[in-house]
């Protein structure tokens, strides 16, 4: 007869999420061969989530959304100056529509003013609602690009409930030679000089009061031929500062081409001829593509993400911002072919161009540095000393792996995370250099399910950080799904136990509600109010016109616990409104069921040879049960749970033993009819020990969820039997 030892083996953290990428004889304590629909909790218990229902006294929008139609989110920061007014941007289609994050109910909190987008589209925009836009708040405004529309920016009154939206004209310096610049070392001979060449010499400042006196006189002097453009005319002033083109010529400049920049031209229409007032016939230069991304850093704007081959690899950024109206400056202020005041100063606008980066997709402000995602890398652009000035910048490659969209990327707390085609990426900083790094979080943890989404389900990804729990969510459709807005399907990775976990919402069996979007909300904000001003006596105070005395002010309130919002189109209207995970029926919609489960790790129990089996598992679970409600003659707990086990042996995937009830409650709740709200248990945990029949040489456990039954699992221990005669 075999010889026969008992085994036990704790298990009381379950929380290392779900994990793909080992094997099963190398598979990672404390993680999940496969798994849905759980929460993990920092205590090392597992819970089933909740269920999403729309929120209490949910009140539907004002406007509606249709199968397809593009919804992105963003946030409005600091609305109109005040601090801590914050709205959620909606971009329904070519509408942004925005609610007031400090206000519960969240989806009765709708401004009543919206912007139509395809008021701003430019004249070979395809239509507003094919891109979604991205957003920065910069002193009370919203600035907003979309490679659609012209870029525009937002000011709202709160006191008044006005909207202003203006485009923003994007000026920069000329530092582009028209003309053949190798040839202008040499003076150019009259009757060959180019329009080209005549605008090139103007833009290095041969022109104006001064300096178009200079060309003239110069040209007279040559027999109509133009300066070299080695030397500014100002090198040539006499002992009474006007031009002498005697002492011009006294002067060896050499080959090297003097400062061209004079003109300040529209970025996207580069009209040369109008701006040097020059009887010239030259081209406008016209970029057709528009910003599709905008970051704001160090109180500048940041604008980038063109969809072309001469400047698609440009950022453009403004002067440190005085007022909205240097919004659009992209250019040092100081002529660069001054005499007295060239110089480039640190509070100046400009260009700053990336050799070899391709599709600029996402700007973001990673502290001091400024950090650039595209199709084919990662760079990152740091000023000296972590302070980034137009003079000192240096740019770095972090990254050969892109970004696949930006819509998939996530600041956790200053953090960057993205997916990209191979995989999901975050950064890391160098705690000497202060120099970023990329590395693949999804590599060595959950990369197969990461490449079994679908291409369109990656490009309709949604992201959202809670910033309280720490969670990244990424949600997007299931595959084949015919509304791309829908989003069914969550990721979550929680940072703190660096655990991922996959989510699926159900659907209604008819007119299902969905889910189209994705925010945070931090619990609190700030809402202004109008209040009348009396005196003491409670008479009006007038002003000398006869005008009500009324006074704005605004304070802070509480919302509740910080969360998730989803923004959900309702299936009988396609109206919009918001939801949560809170429902404790546990049931999406209050009618769908879903499936919570979680598989095991293979157990050899010590030793991959021989056979065992396993007498016993005992099964550790917290009681949930909060209270009783009056049925009939009787009362019936409320929040029951619900656990079923069962395992697997021998690497099978179809054969299992029995299912069979973990959570049993051992006493009996004593009702008080005074207070139903107690349940009256004298415990907070109940174990259930259960027989497992079968044998093998490995074991896998499943534990399943029961509809509408809530558990928290909090471990489990095995005593196995090993026969060491096999």
């Amino acid at each position: 007869m075999p010889s026969q030892s008992k085994q036990e083996q704790v298990v009381n953290t379950f929380v290392k999420g779900l994990v793909t990428e080992a094997g099963e004889m190398t598979f990672p304590e404390n993680a999940s061969v496969d798994e849905l629909n759980c929460d993990l909790r920092r205590d090392g218990t597992r819970r089933r989530r909740l269920g999403i229902e729309t929120e209490t006294n949910a009140t539907d929008s004002t406007f509606t959304i249709t199968d397809n139609e593009k919804v992105g989110t963003g946030t409005w920061r600091n609305v109109g100056g005040q601090q801590g007014l914050n709205y959620l941007v909606v971009q329904e289609g070519n509408t942004l529509q925005f609610y007031n994050k400090g206000s519960a109910p969240f989806s009765g909190s709708q401004i009543a003013t919206s912007v139509d987008l395809s008021a701003y589209e430019h004249t070979t925009s395809l239509g507003a609602g094919n891109d979604l836009c991205s957003y920065a708040s910069v002193n009370g405004a919203l600035v907003v690009a979309n490679p659609q529309i012209n870029t525009i920016y937002c000011e709202y009154a709160v006191d008044t409930g006005t909207m202003t939206i203006t485009e923003i004209d994007f000026r920069v310096r000329d530092f582009s030679w028209q003309g053949d610049k190798s040839a202008y070392t040499e003076e150019g001979v009259s009757g060959s000089v180019s329009d080209e060449r005549k605008y090139d010499t103007a833009n290095v400042g041969w022109i104006g009061t001064k300096g178009a006196a200079a060309l003239t006189t110069y040209t007279g002097a040559n027999s109509g031929n133009y300066p070299a453009l080695t030397l500014s005319w100002f090198a040539g002033k006499d002992s009474n500062s006007n031009f002498s083109e005697s002492e011009w010529q006294k002067i060896f400049a050499g080959t090297t081409l003097i400062a061209n920049g004079h003109f300040i031209l529209d970025f996207f229409n580069k009209d040369r001829v109008t701006a040097s007032g020059l009887s010239i016939t030259l081209a406008t230069e016209k970029e057709n593509s528009r910003f599709s991304t905008v970051e704001a850093l160090g109180n500048r704007i940041f604008y980038s993400g063109l969809n072309s081959a001469k400047n698609g690899s440009k950022i453009l950024f403004t002067r440190v911002l005085q007022d909205l109206s240097e919004i659009g400056d992209c250019y040092q202020r100081g002529d660069p072919t001054s005499e007295d005041f060239p110089d480039l100063v640190d509070d100046d606008g400009g260009v700053i161009s990336i050799e070899g980066i391709d599709g600029i997709k996402k700007l973001f402000a990673m502290g001091s540095s400024l950090m650039v995602f595209a199709d084919n890398g990662v760079w990152q652009v740091d000023g000296v000393d972590g302070v980034f000035t137009p003079s000192q910048y240096a740019v770095r490659k972090v990254s050969e792996v892109g970004i696949l969209t930006d819509q998939s990327f996530v600041s956790a707390d200053g953090t960057p995370f993205w997916w990209s085609e191979e995989g999901i990426h975050s950064i890391e900083v160098d705690k000497v250099s202060f120099q970023a790094t990329e590395v693949n979080i999804s590599i060595s943890t959950i990369q197969s399910f990461f490449d079994s989404i679908s291409g369109d389900s990656k490009l309709a990804v949604r992201s959202a950080f809670d910033a309280a729990n720490k969670r990244i969510y990424w949600s997007y459709p299931n595959d084949n799904e015919t509304s791309s807005n829908k989003l069914n399907k969550f990721l979550v990775l929680d940072l703190p136990l660096q655990a991922f976990y996959p989510w699926t919402v159900s659907d209604q069996e008819t007119n299902t509600d969905s889910i189209v979007g994705v925010e945070y909300y931090p619990g609190f904000g700030k809402e202004s109010a109008t209040l009348d001003v009396v005196t003491s006596a409670g008479d009006d105070v007038l002003t000398s016109a006869g005008d009500d005395v009324v006074s704005t002010q605004s304070s802070l309130f509480g919302t509740g616990s910080p969360s998730i919002i989803l923004l959900v189109r309702r299936g009988d209207n396609n109206a919009m409104t918001m939801g949560l995970f809170t429902s404790a029926t546990f049931l999406d919609w209050g009618l769908a069921d879903y499936s919570s489960y979680a598989e095991t790790p293979y157990n050899f129990l010590g030793s991959p040879l021989a056979k065992k089996t396993a007498p016993y598992v005992k099964v550790f679970m917290r009681v949930t049960e909060d209270g009783f409600v009056e049925e009939g003659e009787g009362y019936t707990p409320t929040n029951p749970s619900s656990l079923f086990v069962k395992a697997f042996w021998d690497y099978s995937n179809t054969s299992s033993t029995t299912p069979q009830q973990c959570y049993r409650l051992k006493h009996t709740p004593v009702v008080d009819p005074t207070d139903l709200n107690t349940f009256g248990y004298p415990t907070t945990v109940t174990d259930s020990k259960i027989k497992l029949r079968g044998k093998g040489t490995s074991m896998r456990l499943r534990f399943d969820s029961e509809t509408g039954k809530d558990f928290i699992l909090i471990g489990w221990s095995i005593l196995g039997a090993v026969n060491r005669g096999y």
